[in-house]
């Protein structure tokens, strides 16, 4: 009879501790408590969206994890309450993403030759334009991060490691002396992402239909802007191009003007070791492909 109900006891103790442990999967993984100026702006930004689990990460800031239209999200709020990110979960899904970024990924290298897609993140911002980062892997290569912005254009390409998350990409104010030359120069734009590193500023911008990198050194002094124009190429440089490197394909090009008054398109051709800066006549010299 004592051994019957020790073993109750035991089975009692064990269903116990395992309710415990499945209840606890709902709470901070560090144990804090989610302030309610952030569960408040949570609210009013995403409504009942039912299950939420919140982690909190480096910097101190909070990360709602939830389902949205099918969809696993991570919004990411200061302790304040201030909305900073989102990122959104595709898997695998290309199909899922706006026309234009499905053209730009399948005008890419990486449509082919082997390589496959390992996930996709839709990334939000305040006052930021919304892009999407493909990663893609190829057995014997190096894995890739494509970033799209929503016109489809490759604006950055890294050699990725996986498995991160895009908190680094919080708090990169931009200096006021960017905001005002990017608004007197490129009335309209929209800002795609903005860095910063120890030889200057770095801003990726959507502006009349193009996308657009325009870079700055550390006293905010406009240095040059770079326009892709890979799908836009101007007849009279794709025939030059043509007329002096017949049957190369040109895989890449892009409109340059500097502080220093040069206009020229910057041409990289495939599988050829040197890119190409012709002039809007159709005057031919190489660079060092780097």
């Amino acid at each position: 009879m004592k051994t019957i109900d020790l073993l109750k006891w035991t089975m009692m103790c064990a269903f116990g501790a395992l309710v415990v442990t499945s209840c606890s999967d709902d709470d901070d993984d560090d144990g804090a408590r989610v302030p309610e100026a952030v569960q408040v702006a949570f609210d009013s930004k995403y409504g009942n969206v039912g299950r939420v689990e919140w982690d909190r990460e480096q910097g101190g800031y909070l990360v709602a994890e939830f389902r949205k239209d099918n969809r696993e999200h991570d919004a990411w709020f200061t302790e304040g309450g201030e909305w900073v990110m989102t990122e959104v979960d595709y898997v695998r899904d290309l199909t899922a993403l706006p026309q234009a970024v499905q053209a730009g990924y399948a005008a890419t290298v990486y449509a082919q030759d082997g390589w496959t897609v390992d996930d996709i993140d839709e990334i939000q911002r305040p006052s930021y334009e919304t892009f999407y980062v493909i990663e893609v892997e190829k057995a014997g290569q190096p894995d890739y991060d494509l970033y799209f912005d929503l016109n489809g254009t490759l604006f950055r390409e890294l050699q990725g490691e996986g498995g991160g998350n895009y908190g680094d990409m919080i708090g990169n104010g931009m200096p006021d002396e960017i905001k005002l030359f990017i608004d007197n120069n490129y009335a309209g734009a929209t800002v795609v992402d903005f860095d910063r590193d120890a030889r200057g500023y770095e801003v990726e911008v959507r502006h009349d239909g193009k996308s657009k990198e325009i870079l700055f050194d550390t006293s905010y002094n406009w240095i040059q802007t770079s326009t892709d124009m890979t799908r836009d190429i101007p007849a009279n440089i794709r025939q030059a191009v043509e007329a002096q490197y017949p049957g190369k394909r040109i895989d890449d090009c892009d409109y340059i003007e500097t502080a220093q008054g040069e206009k020229y398109y910057l041409i990289d051709l495939d599988n050829h070791n040197v890119d190409l800066k012709v002039t809007e006549d159709g005057q031919i010299t190489t660079t060092p492909d780097y």
